[in-house]
């Protein structure tokens, strides 16, 4: 905190001692990232009440606390956060210490905090933390500096009862103020007469003074640094939970969104990697193809030999054998009229093919001849199509048929 507005800097950070700091912008600068940030408010930033309600119902005594602090503060409700420590209850009756802060001060204090890591998830008061390490007292002064003022508080059982503020470092000017605080102090209703008092390790000089006013009390010296207690009192802004909560979900959003991209770069270094093993297995498969290349080839050409050859070596496609097949398929003549029988004119083959030209007597003989060599087992490995036909000048049929491979 500023050292010139007398804030006490340093603390803990997740359990361990920091290096103290001299400002609020030096410390924020050394909270390290997602750690825990417990902020203690000296006495003279809050406002504190003794007060002593007719309830004992928590939920109550808080409404009934907002109620009395409205009286003593010219803030509304809206821009203060208050909070409040039990420190004795009867049957019907609760006295305690009701402590409010301005909210506008604390957006002012923490704007350096808000700007490098986020805003502290607990505010308390130095005072009453300090007052929570002496939960065995039964009833203890605590005697302390924060910066150009000196503090009276009064502890009982570990809880903040009362605090005094004196506007001075001074020695003998605190010992001259010292019975007004206490009779300030008496009069808000805390008890003065001490078990002990205690006072910081750099107020040594201060002991035998301090003696000397409170007589027999012993007064022992201890450390105001190191770990404090939580406070009983979370006074952190209620618009501070919801900005907090909104950074927390910003948070959970940039991880996801995070997570999201390094899944989908995963994605497209496997798609790379997967596109690059396909190119390498055409690769290879080119070049398997390229290498069988000259045996595809060659075996292409035995077969377009051996496709060539066939007619010489395959029976079956004999010149002779085809002719005499075609021969046996021709229809009987038809009765009575010998003469008209079907002839073949020409006949023409190839490796692939033959074909039969002639002349009928009519078209029903050639579709019957047709048929026949269809049927023919023997020609059962060609395929006929069907036959064209062209009427002569003699009322006969001129045809031509074609039986492929």
């Amino acid at each position: 905190m500023p050292a010139s507005e007398g804030w006490r800097v340093g603390g803990i950070v997740d359990g361990e001692s920091a290096r103290p700091a001299r400002t609020i912008e030096e410390a924020a600068a050394a909270v390290p990232e997602g750690a825990t940030v417990r902020l203690s408010l000296p006495v003279n930033a809050v406002l504190m009440e003794r007060m002593r309600l007719p309830s004992t119902d928590r939920e109550e005594l808080g409404g009934m606390v907002v109620l009395q602090l409205e009286k003593s503060m010219p803030d509304t409700g809206d821009e203060v956060t208050s909070g409040f420590e039990i420190i004795r209850q009867e049957a019907n009756d609760s006295e305690l210490l009701a402590i409010a802060v301005s909210n506008e001060q604390l957006d002012s204090l923490c704007e350096p905090l808000r700007a490098s890591r986020g805003l502290p998830d607990e505010v308390s008061v130095f005072a009453v933390q300090f007052a929570a390490r002496f939960p065995d007292e039964e009833t203890l002064a605590l005697i302390f500096r924060e910066s150009d003022s000196t503090i009276l508080a009064i502890a009982q059982k570990g809880k903040l009862v009362a605090a005094q503020t004196c506007l001075t470092t001074d020695r003998e000017e605190f010992l001259t103020e010292l019975p007004r605080l206490l009779l300030a102090a008496e009069l808000e209703g805390a008890p003065v007469n001490f078990s002990r008092v205690a006072i910081e390790r750099e107020l040594s000089g201060w002991v035998d003074g301090l003696r000397a006013q409170f007589g027999i009390t012993p007064v022992d010296r201890v450390a105001t640094d190191g770990p404090l207690e939580r406070g009983p009192v979370n006074l952190v802004p209620a618009g501070w939970t919801l900005e907090q909560e909104q950074l927390a979900r910003k948070a959970r959003m940039r991880d996801w969104l995070a997570l999201a991209g390094l899944i989908y770069l995963l994605l497209l270094l496997l798609a790379a990697g997967y596109i690059i093993w396909m190119q390498r297995q055409v690769g290879a498969v080119d070049a398997k193809a390229v290498a069988a290349a000259p045996a595809v080839d060659a075996i292409a050409q035995h077969k377009a030999r051996w496709s060539a050859l066939a007619p010489a070596m395959d029976p079956a496609q004999f010149t002779v054998e085809i002719l005499l097949q075609a021969y046996k398929s021709i229809p009987p003549a038809e009765p009575g009229n010998p003469a008209s029988d079907l002839h073949i004119t020409i006949f023409s083959q190839t490796p692939a093919q033959f074909m039969l030209e002639g002349e009928a007597p009519n078209g029903n003989m050639v579709i019957q001849y047709e048929n026949a060599l269809q049927a023919n087992p023997n020609l059962k490995d060609y395929h006929f199509e069907p036959a064209t036909m062209e009427n002569l000048p003699n009322e006969h049929v001129h045809f031509r048929i074609f039986g492929k491979l």
